[in-house]
């Protein structure tokens, strides 16, 4: 049986707000790299797909952009695939060489379904499976109608602001390739039960979860689960 594809995730910060001129100048550029990206898609040996994001201020459920954070999503057909794209992928070294610092995972899916640009992630992949101690990482996608653009972010902050008291919720961040409509979450979980009680039971989730299903505020949503292989927590990049 083929082994399930490999994932990844990498974050990427500038430096913030009270960052000297030079930290602002990087924080252009890695705007200005972002652009280039919806024009110039990411490709390597065995990538099957890649994106770049960007991401919402505070914990990314937000209309403002935080610049000087920004995310990168992959799925290969091997680990070592991978691993030969961050050592010698120049395109790669360029962007993160000006990073500050980097967090994220790797991960292999346990399942999903919807699509991502029309692709189906999970079509004819083999998965994984979750043991009852396995942290797990849930990257949640959708393309918003803008029709409904206005009505989707007035519910967002009700719907987030009780996070930051999950204490089984070890990372999340809200992604999108484009401001207002494109948007996605990664978040992580100690483990698949704790994610269930809240996908499934949480009464500050329900609700959001029922608006969706009458409003239709997606024209194209995606949902994948993932075993988490590695996650390490922000480390400063060597040199930056």
């Amino acid at each position: 049986m083929a082994n399930p594809p490999f994932i990844t995730v990498r974050f990427l910060r500038w430096q913030g707000r009270n960052a000297h001129w030079q930290g602002r100048n990087a924080q252009w550029r890695a705007f200005g790299a972002q652009g280039f990206a919806l024009r110039q898609p990411w490709s390597a040996p065995g990538l099957r797909f890649g994106k770049q994001l960007g991401s919402g201020a505070g914990g990314g459920f937000s209309i403002w952009p935080d610049f000087s954070t920004y995310a990168w999503f992959g799925v290969w057909d091997t680990a070592a695939d991978a691993a030969a794209f961050f050592a010698t992928d120049a395109r790669w070294a360029e962007w993160r060489a000006s990073a500050h610092e980097e967090w994220g995972w790797d991960a292999e899916p346990v399942r999903g379904h919807g699509s991502w640009d029309g692709v189906h992630l999970l079509e004819g992949a083999a998965l994984a499976e979750l043991a009852p101690d396995d942290e797990v990482a849930v990257l949640t996608r959708a393309r918003i109608k803008w029709s409904q653009a206005l009505r989707f972010w007035w519910n967002v902050p009700g719907a987030s602001r009780h996070l930051d008291r999950l204490p089984d919720l070890l990372y999340r961040k809200g992604v999108g390739e484009l401001p207002l409509v494109e948007q996605a979450t990664l978040s992580v979980w100690r483990s698949a039960e704790a994610l269930d009680a809240f996908a499934y039971r949480s009464r500050e989730h329900a609700p959001m979860v029922r608006k969706t299903r009458v409003y239709a505020w997606y024209s194209e949503e995606m949902f994948l689960r993932m075993k988490v292989l590695n996650r390490w927590d922000a480390r400063p990049i060597l040199g930056a």
